[in-house]
């Protein structure tokens, strides 16, 4: 493997990272919007107004993150 995978290798990960956090986070947001449970939990969970903004704040910093990982690899020629 030369630099250049693993330049794929490293600066990917953080793309796939934020893209798992943000799918992850937002699916999570939508059934309990849908059912009124996260997961893990079956019975009603109240989100407090901070707990929810704390919920969309990860869902942003995983947007930035593939955003930045796929920047980054564009102008590394990789994609």
């Amino acid at each position: 493997m030369g630099d250049t995978s693993w330049t794929f290798l490293f600066v990917g990960s953080f793309a796939a990272l934020g893209a798992a956090m943000a799918a992850g986070t937002l699916a999570a947001l939508w059934r309990h919007r849908r059912t009124g449970t996260m997961p893990g939990s079956d019975d009603p969970v109240e989100l407090s107004p901070r707990r929810r903004a704390a919920l969309w704040g990860r869902v942003a910093v995983g947007l930035v993150l593939a955003a930045v990982g796929v920047v980054a690899m564009r102008r590394a020629g990789l994609l």
